[in-house]
């Protein structure tokens, strides 16, 4: 049984369900057919707000190549987030280098 190639960059359009693994333990969790973002909080990365709770994406872009809408390994990505009606506003979120990009075996969605 052949298996896909490890993927090495995600268009924002191309919707489904991702994990963005990167240099700490923090995973984002992505649902792009909803446009949501779910952050879980590794061990020695600081605390946000609207760690653990689905939150809708407004933008990804590229800290290096400074494009917008795509999620590459080997790249810092900016992830702006509404959470909501508690939050003035957006909030945004810089993790360490992208070191994998998986699909969700779980699938599990947004609220």
């Amino acid at each position: 049984m052949a298996t896909d190639p490890p993927k090495t960059q995600l268009l924002i359009t191309e919707g489904g369900r991702w994990l963005v693994r990167s240099e700490s333990q923090t995973v984002c969790h992505l649902d792009l057919d909803r446009m949501l973002l779910k952050r879980a909080r590794g061990a020695g990365s600081p605390v946000l707000p609207f760690d653990g709770e689905w939150v809708r994406l407004v933008r990804v872009t590229s800290i290096s190549v400074g494009d917008t809408g795509v999620v590459r390994v080997g790249d810092r990505t900016e992830y702006l987030t509404d959470a909501g009606a508690d939050f003035e506003d957006f909030q945004w979120w810089v993790p360490r280098k992208c070191t994998a990009i998986e699909p969700d075996p779980t699938n599990s969605t947004g609220p």
